[in-house]
């Protein structure tokens, strides 16, 4: 239950799968028409169809507070299935109320909670489960295939901005405005590049950098020894470059760093 799943840890990603997730929810219901669907009239078809694919992208998005809260550490099965479950909760009680307030609304034979979940909702999910499941797994892989064969892709929003590198060739990530400055190990020298993105967008996709400040991330592997000057702390990572630590962030940085240096 603890091995090791593989996460896309970038939200954005998330919401297109909900998007996704929706659309392919109304098309089904649309064309398939399963649940006496089929005795829907027009009008019903087109304005409950849709509701029905906005209610699974909400019941997708809502879990995702508890994705980001715990996905820090090692993302594992155990905490997929958690995922699983809260999304499947939450799907049912919202679809329910949906069902009783707005379909079947002064109908005089309606569903119970029990009838509604065998005969609606476990056949729903047999649709829906393998979207999300499948769908989850393979954004989860390609956000691995940043760092593939010892080798990581930091991408930026220009057509032309990308830097290839090996992990241990990251030194240190700068924001400056809307762009990032990559510090990288180039013939034992620091080599600065500047491309177009947001420094939350990369600590996002590379989970292993460490924030020490809102406009650094730094790699833990380049860690030589903290400095303290005029009453900042500075971490030393080499050639010449001591990066600012947080005030918010020092016990996080300084329990990071003692794990790093010690395995």
């Amino acid at each position: 239950m603890n091995k090791e799943y593989p996460l896309n840890k970038n939200i954005k990603n998330h919401l297109w799968i909900s998007l996704a997730l929706g659309i392919w929810v109304f098309m089904f219901l649309y064309f398939a028409e399963p649940f006496d669907i089929n005795r829907f009239t027009k009008i019903e078809k087109i304005t409950l169809l849709p509701i029905y694919g906005i209610i699974q992208s909400i019941c997708y998005c809502i879990p995702l507070w508890y994705q980001h809260k715990f996905n820090q550490n090692k993302w594992s099965f155990k905490k997929e299935f958690i995922f699983i479950g809260l999304m499947i909760f939450i799907g049912f009680c919202i679809n329910f109320l949906f069902y009783k307030n707005f379909v079947a609304y002064n109908e005089a034979e309606t569903y119970n909670y029990y009838h509604y979940f065998k005969w609606i909702y476990l056949p729903a999910l047999a649709i829906i489960l393998p979207f999300i499941l499948i769908g989850r797994y393979i954004t989860g892989k390609f956000s691995q295939n940043n760092i593939v064969e010892d080798k990581m892709v930091i991408k930026g929003k220009g057509k032309l901005d990308f830097i290839a590198l090996k992990p241990n060739e990251l030194v240190f990530v700068q924001a400056s405005d809307n762009y990032i400055e990559v510090n990288l190990i180039e013939k034992n020298t620091i080599k600065k590049i500047i491309i177009r993105e947001t420094i939350s967008e990369i600590e996002r996709s590379f989970p292993f950098l460490l924030k020490t400040h809102r406009s650094f991330l730094i790699n833990p592997s380049h860690f030589k020894q903290f400095k303290t000057e005029n009453k900042k702390l500075l971490i030393d990572v080499g050639f010449g470059n001591h990066i600012p630590v947080s005030r918010n962030l020092q016990t996080q940085v300084k329990k990071q760093l003692l794990v790093t240096t010690n395995k």
